[in-house]
């Protein structure tokens, strides 16, 4: 095309010369983006009753690691999991503490929630009758 007048005007091929045409498209380099990757869920921290579960979550441009990803919709690399609700054994009347075992010691930093002081300390950690 040319302008002729003040007004564009086609010219056939052999008129503006083939060989001196640019090109319609030309390659250029762009960066890849940035995209969240996660691995899969781990399994849940505990059997029974709410426990956590984790993954990684890495923001990547291509191979590499970086810091260029929207923290605003990253996703989430801890939430709970609750399984199943534990299961509640009556109190046994006729339970011992194991010989060995400071109950003592566990009441008083309060482990007798932990399962092993629970069944090691089951007289001295059951809760008194009412």
């Amino acid at each position: 095309m040319e302008l002729a007048n003040g007004k564009p005007q086609t010219r056939s091929g052999p008129e503006c010369g083939l060989a001196r045409k640019p090109p319609e498209e030309s390659t250029c380099f762009e960066r890849p983006c940035f995209k969240w990757y996660t691995s899969p869920w781990s399994e849940c921290t505990k059997t029974c009753g709410v426990g956590v579960r984790m993954r990684d979550v890495k923001c990547y441009q291509g191979t590499d690691i970086v810091r260029g990803c929207d923290p605003l919709v990253k996703p989430v690399g801890r939430q709970a999991c609750d399984l199943q609700p534990c299961p509640t054994e009556p109190p046994d009347d006729n339970c011992q503490d194991q010989p060995g075992t400071n109950c003592a010691l566990a009441i008083k930093v309060n482990l007798c929630s932990h399962w092993y002081y629970s069944k090691a300390c089951c007289r001295s950690c059951r809760p008194p009758h009412s």
